[in-house]
């Protein structure tokens, strides 16, 4: 009788073992963090008239990471550097209407609140026509501030030459490193900015011959199949003429 009563209370327990149901699996496991939103590029390389032109990307996943071949398309976001080699030469175009062209191996960085940072070569920068962009060309030695205006600074290979800031179109300020000193540039206007020099820079307008020949011959603003975006304004002015509103100046 114990027997049998012990064989039923063993399979009675089996058999609740076996009836139980299975666990409910565990829940996923969700993150709160939200989704890091993809940085939108702010320009790209619109022309590339001339190889090689490098690109070096701060979207890279390392620091290690070589500089690529610049694409016409790339798009180009803050702290992008680009570089020219030789003969290359190349154009960039911002969402915001600023662009730009650089060559002569030229090294060019963006960076924030459009400051451009120009270590090597020579550039030539513009604001679309209408559009007043407050936009900066840094070097070691001194910086162009321009609005609305077409500028072009030269950084040659020999420092001690000089950085050369020169208004192609309207009014070009340019503030010397360390000083509260400002330069206003007009169209056909110049400056020659040299390292450690005890006077400032002396302003000097093109003559109108000067300014025709200068026009004339300039890789950046001819030497590309597409004309710059301020090029017919550029044509219709005279040295001293700070925008085709103002009278041009007495020869």
């Amino acid at each position: 009788m114990k027997s049998s009563l012990l064989m039923v209370a063993v399979t009675l327990f089996i058999f609740g073992c076996e009836s139980q149901p299975n666990s409910a699996p565990p829940s996923p496991v969700t993150s709160s963090t939200p989704t890091a939103v993809k940085e939108q590029a702010i320009a790209k390389v619109s022309l590339i008239e001339e190889k090689p032109v490098f690109v070096q990307s701060k979207q890279k996943a390392t620091s290690k990471e070589k500089e690529t071949d610049a694409k016409v398309g790339m798009g180009l976001y803050l702290a992008d550097t680009i570089r020219t080699q030789g003969k290359g030469k190349t154009q960039v175009e911002f969402n915001n209407g600023v662009g730009f062209r650089i060559a002569g191996d030229a090294e060019l960085q963006i960076q924030p609140n459009n400051r451009l940072n120009l270590t090597s070569g020579k550039m030539i920068t513009w604001v679309n026509p209408g559009l007043k962009v407050p936009t900066e060309i840094s070097t070691s030695y001194a910086t162009a501030a321009i609005r609305g205006t077409t500028a072009f600074v030269e950084i040659p290979k020999d420092i001690n030459q000089g950085i050369r800031f020169f208004s192609w179109e309207g009014t070009v300020v340019v503030k010397l490193a360390n000083q509260s000193k400002e330069i206003t540039l007009l169209t056909g206007e110049e400056i020659i900015v040299k390292p450690n020099s005890p006077t400032p820079p002396v302003v000097r307008r093109l003559n109108l011959d000067e300014w025709k020949d200068t026009s004339a011959k300039s890789s950046l603003l001819r030497g590309f199949k597409s004309p710059l975006p301020t090029q017919a304004i550029i044509d219709k002015l005279t040295p001293g003429q700070a925008s085709l509103e103002k009278t041009p100046p007495a020869n």
